[in-house]
């Protein structure tokens, strides 16, 4: 008996279809938004700036204050 060609056909189709399905997936998956972590890395980003620019405020401020001097016994 020699193979049958409408399992080998059905086989071929299935085969087909599920790299469809794989392609179909991956070219959704490349349609997401990749700025997921880039946002995330930019929020990070300006905290630190921020904490940076407080940092040099606080120095300047000490800078500017006048020392109070306690009396010790």
């Amino acid at each position: 008996m020699g193979p049958n060609i409408y399992l080998i056909e059905k086989a071929s189709e299935a085969h087909r279809q599920e790299l469809q399905r794989e392609a179909e997936r991956e070219r959704l998956l490349a349609q997401l938004p990749r700025h997921r972590w880039s946002v995330s890395r930019q929020v990070a980003g300006k905290l630190g700036v921020l904490l940076l620019w407080l940092g040099a405020r606080l120095r300047q401020f000490e800078q500017k204050s006048p020392t109070i001097l306690e009396d010790h016994p």
